[in-house]
């Protein structure tokens, strides 16, 4: 018997969050579906649903309830536009090559 958690490198906000509110040391809360592990206290990836990637943030908690996450995080650094491109042009050709990107 198991029990599934997904492990995550990536902090992906689930919709309707508005991006275009991201400011560096501001902190936010999201609630995710499912249960799953992140890293505290280190830098972790800021993306979307569409691999677009937004910056650094740290998250400074998670909790597991009711088959949920709920994550506090804070933004860390954001990336200008070139920037943003480079790291998904790159991230979504290794992820072809993993598998997770379809």
């Amino acid at each position: 018997m198991g029990y599934y958690v997904e492990l995550n490198t990536l902090l992906r906000p689930p919709e309707p969050f508005n991006f275009s509110s991201l400011a560096v040391g501001n902190k936010y809360t999201v609630t995710l579906e499912r249960e799953r592990a992140f890293p505290l206290h280190i830098a972790i990836l800021l993306i979307d649903a569409n691999w677009n990637f937004y910056g650094y943030a740290v998250a400074h908690s998670a909790f597991l309830k009711d088959k949920k996450t709920t994550i506090e995080f804070e933004v860390l650094t954001l990336f200008t536009k070139e920037e943003q491109s480079i790291y998904q042009r790159k991230f979504v050709e290794a992820g072809k090559l993993t598998g997770e990107v379809k």
